[in-house]
């Protein structure tokens, strides 16, 4: 859900959003989390937040790239998400970064193996694996900065 990024927006603890909607801070966290959230519980935090019910159970699928926390980040990583505002290309969804490591891994090993029949496979079964560890890498980094 969206309602971490709405509530960071508007500079809220989760104490401050529960206070408001009349929720517990357990309940906050536990939608935070993308655990299923009661109407009742959805409505007040809509009314809070100024929002219809739909826009509060959409997903996040676009990187915020204007906040400073994206400013923050080390250029080389935001590298990696050029092109993100094009939803069709799936780089500001981390299931689609775990595809792709996945898909140049097997491809890699695969290649790799049928260097026993032709030496330059060798060489593009070590470039497609040595895709897959960095592709695992900007996966991690973005989990470990909060981009999802």
């Amino acid at each position: 859900m969206i309602l971490k990024r709405l509530r960071e927006n508007r500079k809220w603890s989760q104490e401050q959003l529960a206070i408001m909607a009349g929720l517990s801070v357990r309940t906050i966290q536990r939608i935070e989390r993308g655990q299923s959230a009661s109407l009742e519980s959805l409505k007040s935090l809509a009314s809070v937040l100024e929002i219809s019910i739909s826009t509060l159970e959409q997903e996040i699928f676009m990187i915020d790239k204007t906040s400073e926390k994206w400013k923050s980040l080390p250029l080389l990583f935001r590298l990696n998400f050029v092109g993100s505002e094009v939803p069709w290309l799936g780089l500001s969804q981390r299931n689609h970064w775990i595809r792709a490591e996945k898909l140049c891994a097997f491809s890699g090993i695969v290649i790799f193996a049928m260097g026993l029949i032709h030496k330059d496979f060798f060489i593009a079964g070590t470039f497609m694996v040595l895709t897959a560890y960095v592709t695992s890498l900007v996966t991690r980094m973005g989990d470990q900065y909060a981009i999802w």
